[in-house]
């Protein structure tokens, strides 16, 4: 279709199509000799199951209309979450409330219902934008009652991060299957994570998350920016994201609103608190800096192996919020740590960076950048709490269903994570072999998850090899019907 000046109109996200895509093809429909269509036209079906056309014309547009699509899938999305949390989670083989963090944001609550002020009255580990999810839960004054309203809460917020992320799945598959997909993905992911997603407040971060791909998908990259800075001001790390957002925006001229979005976002909720006690807002950012290496973090687990089996002295103790190695080399791994989480992160960037233009032109492959940023923190920290897999939902959602590989990967993560946490860790804590064994197959799956992740990346624009040579034999395959 042609714009008013003659030329390719844009897309529905205000992105000018794809030259192979604008163009409309020379001649009209190639016809065989009997005067019907041509099979030379190349249609064929999409592995996402809309139809593809290797002539240059578009899929064919499904039988659905747009808000028909749109309404089907963020229905199946909210309906499969309803089930999951009101029927799966209360009756898993652990208690839905078993080993929670609601007691903490609890006790929080009720001080701030009181009239403490955070940072200065007492002392929080959490950045400010937490604050305000934990009152969620309610004034904290009835502890049974906030257990409930933080449950609920937590719930709602994560069927509101299945809806963006079928959102996102919508702008980024317009035609075909994966949008249904990607709701169901998401829905599975969330049950092999388990009722931790409801006794932690990282849901409330997985659904900046989705957020942040779905902006990326729509190419509203300020208001990407502006999220991760929410995302900052909520849990830190997604400050790691942001060079993604500015890789996107191309040419540095171009990150000037990304920035200040995103400062704008980070600083502001910092501010009063800032104002009133700023060492105890330094101490959010020196708690998590002194961290001990923790027990279920990869550096740590060739340590909780060799102590099991008696190969050398190992103790388990009990600091900043979780529980913690002590054996000989658990200090310097833990300050390794942090270079090695740099390298990686730095790595992953690297390989986007040979790969902008791809990036920039296929925005399906960015939920694969986002999930590839989140395993390279993940991988190399000297924390792996439990809680750290919620991050990785939406982006392992929207890459599964075009990576089979990638999807049972992340779900073995998932499920040895729920078995591990909290049904084991217990029998984590006193070195018996089952969980032990858990929590070393889940670590190795999780470094290979990251390698298959990052390979992904590093083809980024390309086809794999087998790819190419079945490419290869299509063509040389004589055609029918000329």
């Amino acid at each position: 279709m042609n714009g008013p000046g003659g030329g390719a109109a844009p897309g529905p996200d205000g992105a000018a199509p794809r030259a192979d895509e604008a163009a409309p093809r020379a001649g009209g429909v190639a016809r065989s000799a009997d005067g019907r269509p041509s099979r030379a036209d190349g249609s064929r079906r999409r592995a996402d199951g809309g139809a593809s056309r290797t002539d240059g014309w578009p899929p064919r547009a499904d039988a659905a209309s747009p808000w028909t699509r749109t309404a089907l899938a963020l229905g199946l999305a909210v309906v499969l979450q309803v089930v999951v949390l009101t029927l799966l989670f209360p009756n898993l083989w652990y208690g839905l409330h078993d080993i929670s963090d609601i007691p903490i944001y609890q006790e929080y609550s009720s001080l701030m219902a009181q009239g403490y002020r955070p940072y200065l009255d007492f002392g929080v580990e959490y950045p400010p934008l937490a604050l305000p999810v934990f009152r969620l839960g309610g004034d904290g004054l009835d502890p049974d009652a906030y257990t409930t309203g933080f449950t609920v809460a937590m719930g709602v917020i994560t069927i509101a991060g299945a809806i963006v992320v079928t959102l996102a799945a919508l702008a980024l598959w317009p035609l075909g299957r994966r949008p249904y997909w990607a709701a169901a993905a998401y829905a599975a992911a969330v049950a092999f994570t388990g009722a931790i997603i409801v006794n932690r407040y990282d849901a409330a971060v997985a659904l900046l998350i989705a957020g942040l791909l779905l902006c990326l998908a729509r190419r509203w990259l300020t208001a990407a920016a502006f999220i991760l800075g929410l995302g900052f001001a909520l849990k830190l790390t997604p400050l790691a994201l942001l060079p993604l957002v500015l890789l996107l925006a191309g040419h540095p001229r171009r990150w000037t609103w990304p920035l200040l979005a995103f400062t704008a976002a980070a600083v502001t909720p910092f501010i009063p608190y800032v104002v009133s006690s700023p060492g105890g807002v330094w101490e959010v950012f020196a708690y998590h800096l002194e961290r001990p290496l923790q027990i279920e973090s990869v550096l740590g687990t060739p340590m909780l192996v060799a102590g099991a089996l008696g190969w050398a002295p190992l103790e388990i103790g009990f600091s900043h919020g979780s529980h913690q190695l002590i054996a000989s080399g658990a200090g310097f791994a833990a300050y390794l740590s942090g270079p090695l989480t740099v390298v990686a992160v730095l790595g992953v960037y690297w390989m986007l960076w040979r790969r902008q233009d791809a990036l920039r032109e296929a925005p399906e492959e960015q939920p694969l950048a986002v999930l590839a940023l989140l395993l390279a923190m993940m991988a190399f920290g000297k924390v792996l709490s439990p809680q750290y897999v919620i991050w990785m939902l939406p982006p392992l959602a929207l890459v599964a269903v075009r990576d089979r590989a990638v999807a049972v990967l992340g779900a073995v993560v998932l499920l040895l994570t729920q078995l591990e946490f909290p049904g084991l860790y217990g029998d984590l804590l006193r070195e018996e072999t089952e969980a032990l064994v858990v929590v070393a197959v889940r670590n190795v799956a999780l470094l290979v998850l990251f390698g298959v992740v990052g390979l992904r990346v590093w083809w980024l624009g390309e086809r794999p090899p087998n790819a190419r040579a079945a490419a290869g034999s299509r063509l040389a395959a004589p055609r029918r019907g000329l």
